[in-house]
């Protein structure tokens, strides 16, 4: 393996042809110790945040939730060998039921961000190399399909400049908006504006009848290990007792064993790092409802939650996330907190009014057919929508 040195001194963004940079793809099995320490390197230095791309999130998740090894990592280094991008892809066969090959970002069910690893001054030249080595059909690929994509300005601008220095257009395949809360605003007048005066009596009302149960309080559990193992454990049996468990989109942890060991791992990981934190409502010795965050730099991730269902006339994860929204407004070095959830959440969207923009990009190769036959089949799968939804009155 080379050497994965992080030694930068570029003061401006670097444009493509300015550094030659070289795009290859490794196994899990090719990961040694230089790769991960340029690789946790890289994690300090981002254009833009994912935590669930960071060495000590993603490697366990390839190591339980892809146990056939067929995810592999695209990284990007300079010609001195540091570590100018990585993201983690499979090689898609089909695309709205046509046989197209593509390279596609990996999704699993517990991730939430799909965005590339970007050293800060490389995002452009970085995505312009990644387009480079798309041209060239690796796998038989004849597009790049970029998933579960954060798509504000900044990276918006990178993948436009990108695709115009490459000569051809993004395809923008799907959009969605998840509530997120923006550093700066303020949580008496967020709240406000959230729930009228009626709904903030009830809940004084029901948060002072939940006191009478016991000791209420809000709690950051230590992330220390085995505290941090404990926490992981708390929360999956909390989990399994209310309603994820039973839902076809609940996305419980403990579904499989792998997973299992995917939770107990990162949660150790993260803790290491610093990038794992954990808010719990209690009452007395019992953990009511609990949030478990994620950090890359001063952004924050709302990772995974759940409650107790004993105590749902109490509104336990209203009151949780109330206390999230405090102190990521309060408390210094906070940027931003991404939800990750579902559009339409009836918690989280009635409190956090700012959206943002998750999409589903389709990149073709410079092959003037690979893009019509990406079009192609774009055309197919709208009109399969169509089918499917009916005749409209």
């Amino acid at each position: 393996m080379r050497d994965f040195g992080t030694d930068l001194t570029d003061a401006s963004s670097v444009l493509p042809g300015e550094e030659v940079l070289h795009v290859s793809v490794l196994a899990v099995c090719d990961l040694d110790g230089d790769f991960c320490a340029a690789w946790r390197a890289l994690d300090t230095d981002l254009t833009l945040p994912n935590p669930y791309f960071a060495e000590w999130f993603l490697r366990p998740a390839l190591h339980h939730l892809d146990p056939s090894g067929e995810v592999r990592l695209c990284a990007v280094t300079r010609a001195d060998g540091a570590l100018v991008a990585l993201f983690p892809f499979e090689i898609g066969t089909r695309y709205a039921r046509v046989p197209i090959r593509h390279i596609s970002v990996w999704r699993h069910p517990h991730g939430y961000n799909g965005m590339p690893l970007l050293r800060q001054r490389y995002a452009l030249a970085a995505l312009a190399a990644i387009l480079d080595w798309i041209d060239a059909r690796p796998f038989g690929a004849r597009f790049l399909r970029l998933t579960q994509l954060p798509y504000e300005r900044t990276m918006e601008r990178i993948v436009g400049d990108a695709c115009a220095l490459a000569g051809r257009a993004v395809r923008e395949q799907s959009r969605i908006e998840r509530a997120c809360l923006p550093a700066g605003g303020d949580f008496d007048a967020i709240m406000a504006a959230a729930m009228p005066g009626k709904k903030r009596k009830e809940l004084r009302r029901q948060e002072r009848r939940f006191g009478e149960l016991g000791m209420a309080q809000f709690i950051d559990l230590p992330t220390a290990d085995p505290a941090i193992a404990q926490a992981a454990e708390d929360y999956i049996a909390l989990e399994n007792a209310g309603w994820k468990a039973a839902a076809d989109h609940g996305e419980p942890l403990a579904r499989s064993a792998a997973e299992r060991a995917f939770f107990l791992d990162i949660m150790r990981g993260g803790a290491r790092e610093g990038a794992v934190s954990c808010l719990v409502l209690a009452l007395d010795l019992d953990m009511v409802a609990m949030l478990i965050c994620l950090r890359s730099g001063a952004h924050l991730s709302a990772f995974k939650t759940s409650y107790d269902e004993r105590y749902a006339a109490y509104s336990p994860g209203m009151r949780l996330l109330m206390e999230a929204t405090r102190r990521t407004l309060t408390e210094p070095g906070k940027a931003q907190m991404d939800s990750c959830a579902r559009p339409g959440h009836p918690v989280v969207d009635r409190l956090w009014p700012a959206r943002l923009p998750v999409v589903q990009l389709n990149i073709p190769t410079r092959h003037r057919g690979d893009a019509a036959l990406l079009d192609l089949a774009a055309i197919a799968g709208r009109a399969k929508q169509r089918v499917l939804a009916g005749p409209q009155s």
